[in-house]
Parts: structure tokens; sequence; C-alpha cells
């Protein structure tokens, strides 16, 4: 089987931020590639020419054309005169992946990120009239809001049209797959959305595992010591977690409230908001010990995991999160909540307490039930972390992705 994979900026980003292995895209290449399949890799980042083309197999860099997309923009003015630069960009991706293609295929099946724009391409190349192959859709969450704590995906013109050209859409959440009927036009019932959609857990990373299985399970957490994983931004609900310190009955033992994450958005008002609340929960915490510790490496992530009694992930909306999962296999239980597309694990396994976003109240009772040194949540969260690394590894991830990819290509009995 020949499959290619479309993939946008993924590597780039991981790199430039010091990590080799280059994120999802290239795992599961790796993975596929390791099944005996040939993998070609489409993507407009040009980082992607310095990775070793043996660890994917047939590599290849996509890169689109200023001069086409101008020449096509005039083109659509009148027809897309009311879309926004995205749409438009979308249209113009697909004559180039169009002539790509025609140079490089036929490929037995096209797997791509529904994520801007990478997914759509295919969707819109198809009303184009470019003849592809079946589209396998994997799905996220394109754009969200906090309002409730609710995602939104702001495309769903070609969203729908994306889901209505897939033969099959793979969700990376039991939550994300939830939402999709919402997003479907009035030619695309929830019904066959249903019968589409597909539940497949990302991967984590290798260098996670390898790393997690050579630090010691023995490693002890230091007692009431908690730790807030995630970027310092509004959807991982980092002011929710600074807000709630003080509520929690944790503070009067001298505990130690740990933040691991860094800023990630431009947003001057964010920063200002965290700082004036970051100054106010250290008045308030006079008997506490903050440790803010900013961006730091995957093995001291490991480190800081281990040593905490617990972790929070309150963020407002997370389609998956691969570090919740991370803490479960590190044996640490995990204070989170609903809208984030990996809680059902800590329902599931009871290891750990699930709360509404936004609402620093149960945030702070969770944090102070998960220390509770009668309850067995570390226990079990010890138990289910040794599952969570073989199920989610991405050996184990790949085979459903060559099995969904083979349905597709299959002949039609």
């Amino acid at each position: 089987m020949k499959i290619a994979l479309l993939s946008r900026w993924y590597w780039e980003e991981n790199r430039r931020h010091g990590d080799e292995e280059g994120g999802p895209t290239q795992q599961l290449a790796e993975a596929v590639a390791a099944l005996g399949h040939e993998v070609v890799v489409l993507s407009q980042s040009p980082e992607t020419t310095k990775l070793m083309k043996s660890q994917v197999g047939a590599l290849e860099t996509w890169l689109s054309s200023r001069d086409k997309r101008r020449g096509f923009f005039t083109g659509l003015r009148d027809k897309w005169a009311k879309s926004t630069y995205f749409h438009r960009k979308v249209y113009s991706d697909a004559l180039d992946l169009r002539d790509f293609l025609a140079q490089r295929g036929p490929f037995d099946a096209l797997w791509a990120h529904a994520e801007s724009p990478d997914g759509l391409v295919t969707a819109i190349a198809a009303r184009l009239g470019v003849k592809l192959p079946p589209v396998l859709l994997q799905v996220q969450a394109l754009r969200y809001r906090f309002e409730k704590g609710a995602p939104v995906f702001t495309e769903k013109l070609p969203l729908s049209l994306a889901f209505r050209q897939a033969s099959r859409i793979l969700a990376n959440s039991e939550m994300i797959a939830g939402l999709l009927p919402r997003y479907t036009s009035k030619r695309l019932t929830a019904e066959d959305i249903q019968a589409k959609v597909r539940v497949v857990y990302p991967n984590l990373q290798r260098a996670f595992l390898r790393a997690a299985q050579q630090s010691p399970s023995e490693f002890q957490p230091m007692e009431d010591r908690v730790l807030f994983l995630g970027a310092l931004n509004q959807g991982k609900g980092a002011l929710v977690f600074l807000k709630a310190l003080p509520k929690t009955e944790a503070w009067k033992r001298k505990s130690a409230f740990v933040v691991i994450g860094d800023f990630t958005e431009e947003n001057p008002r964010f920063k200002q908001r965290w700082n004036e609340t970051r100054e106010s929960t250290r008045v308030q915490l006079v008997a506490a010990r903050m440790e803010y510790l900013g961006r730091v490496s995957p093995d001291e992530v490991i480190r800081q995991i281990r040593l905490a009694h617990a972790v929070v992930v309150p963020s407002l909306f997370d389609a998956f999160s691969r570090a919740l999962v991370e803490a479960l296999i590190l044996g640490r239980p995990v204070v989170t909540t609903d809208k984030v597309g990996a809680s059902p694990l800590v329902q599931t396994h009871q290891c750990g307490v699930v709360v509404a976003p936004n609402d620093s109240d149960s945030l702070a009772h969770a944090i102070d039930v998960v220390l509770s040194p009668i309850l067995p949540f570390a226990e079990n969260a010890l138990h289910i972390g040794q599952n969570l690394s073989h199920e989610l590894s991405p050996d184990a991830i790949a085979p459903y992705i060559v099995y969904h990819l083979g349905r597709i290509v299959a002949p039609a009995e």
C-alpha cells in the first residue's frame, strides 16, 4: 500500500523547540513504514528536508508557490468575494496539490489532518475536479472559544465539504466524535457522520515512552506537591488554577504548588492578567510554596510529574491531552475537566477527579480530594499507567490507522 500523509508545520515547530522526534505525523509515518507500507509525507514546512528520509520511507517536501496563489486569488475574486483568507488559501493549495499528485501519484490512500488547511485541501481538490482516492480525515478542533468551555469549529463551510468527501473520519477522542454532528450541512445528517466516524487516540511520543521506562517506577512523590501541567494561556486553564489555590485546604499545610509551562500566545492582556493573579495568589498563600518553572526539558517534565503528589490539567477545552495520559503513565492521579478528551480515562479507572471547566471552586475541592491519603487514586493511576503505555504507543496505534486505510481502498464487495 502506498500512503500519503499531509502535514503542516508540525515538524518545523517541534524541531524548533528541540524535539528531534518531530511530532505525531512523523511518528505515524515511522510506524506505518515499519509495517511495510510506502509512506509519502506532503508538508509545507521547509524544515522537513532536514529529516532522515530513511526513518519515514519515501519523504517529499511540498512547497506551495506564492505566484500560483496570487494568480488563483485573482480568478476567485468574484466567486469568493465574501470568503476568508483561509478559504481562498485552501483552494489555491488545492491546485498545487493537484500538480504535485499528478507527478507523484497515484496513491492507494491519502491520510490527512483536518486542521487548517490540512485535510480540507483534499476535499477542495475534489470540488475542483481533481481525482483523488477516498479520503480519510483525522479531525481535531480547528478553533475554539471559552464561553462555557465549548469548542466552535469556525471553518464550517470547508469542514462540511470535507466531511461529505471523506470515506471515513477518525476523531481523536469520544468527545470530538460527539461534537461533529453539530457542524454538518443539510446534505449530510448526523447519522451519516456517525456512520463514518471512528475514534483512534493519538499515540504518545516515543521519546517520552523511552524516558518513562528508564525512570525508576518506585520514585516516591513529595507529600502535598501539586503540579500544573500545560501552557500559560487561557485555553489551558492557567488562570483558573491560580484562582483555585487560595480556596484549597492544601495551602494551609504548606503545600507546594508547581507550574510548568510558558506563554504560547502573543496576548498582552492575558499576560497582564496572569501577572496580577500570580501576585494576588502569592499574597494570599502565605504558608504555601509557589514554584514557576517555565518551559523545561522533556526529561525535567517527567521528573516533575514523578515528584508531584497530583497533576492538574484544567483545560477549558482540549481535544485529547497527552499531558494527562503521561501523568497517568507515570503513576500520578489527575485533576482535569470534562472538556478534555482524555478525561474518560480518569473517570473510568477512578484515578483522579473530573470537574467542570472554568470553575475555581470545584477545582480547589478536587485538588483537596485527590490529595487525601485515604482514597485510592494514586494506586489506581499506577495500575492503569502500565496498560496505557502499551495501548497508546506508536506501534499500537499504527495498525488501527493502517486498518482504516485498508478499508477505504479495498474493492467494493
